[in-house]
């Protein structure tokens, strides 16, 4: 007896749907109580509090760029620099339920997730005095990593959110013979598929600011000015 093809696929799903539980049913473990498909999602973003700052010198800046290993060749020296403190922090609630004698099962009930910058730091040399031709040049040139650090985390919060919406349920539960490792599990599967977007996103940042940080752009910046 031949079944209609929407038929096979729909029992197909439902296979895929019950393996989880049903593995560890057979294997004579509980079902847990909870499918872990509701779970209550909070997402922060922080554009940074924007901070100028110019009491310090190339080589006091040369030492701040080293120590956040920013790639700008061994011979150069700043005259200005803009440090952002990326922020990636993923913290969930789980539900733990005891299943019989070291077993456990573990669902997510709420995460919660913060991506961008708490400080973004814009130094100036002190070299230059403000109003100065020099010092507007530097100031205009480290906007434009401040809005590069911005922009970037607004195109794609968006998106990260989403997956973490999209994803989060479909995580659980878990099986293990430890609490603290099954709530320890939930998280690590979860940051596994999260995080990467993020590291996309600081690639994104970095691809960005070395396009304005080169040589040509520099030659063409300090044109500009007379007082180097």
């Amino acid at each position: 007896m031949k079944f209609p093809v929407f038929l096979f696929l729909f029992f197909a799903g439902l296979l895929l749907c019950l393996t989880g539980q049903e593995a560890w049913a057979k294997n004579g473990w509980p079902t847990c109580p909870e499918d872990g498909r509701s779970v209550e999602i909070y997402m922060e973003t922080s554009m940074g509090n924007l901070r100028y700052q110019n009491g310090f010198n190339p080589a006091q800046l040369s030492r701040i760029k080293n120590k956040v290993r920013r790639q700008m060749g061994p011979l150069w020296v700043p005259n200005g620099l803009t440090v952002a403190d990326e922020n990636y922090n993923l913290e969930l609630r789980t539900q733990i339920y005891q299943l019989g004698r070291d077993r456990y099962c573990a669902v997510i009930k709420s995460a919660k997730l913060f991506i961008g910058y708490r400080n973004i730091n814009v130094y100036i040399s002190s070299k230059y005095p403000q109003g100065s031709c020099e010092y507007e040049s530097i100031l205009n040139h480290e906007n434009i990593h401040v809005q590069i650090f911005r922009d970037t985390l607004y195109r794609h919060a968006n998106s990260i959110e989403s997956a973490i919406r999209k994803k989060a349920p479909r995580i659980g539960p878990v099986y293990l013979r430890s609490p603290n490792a099954a709530s320890q599990k939930l998280r690590d599967l979860l940051d596994a598929q999260i995080r990467p977007l993020f590291k996309r996103m600081s690639s994104a940042i970095s691809r960005k600011n070395a396009r304005i940080d080169t040589k040509a752009n520099y030659r063409r910046e300090q044109a500009m000015c007379s007082n180097w």
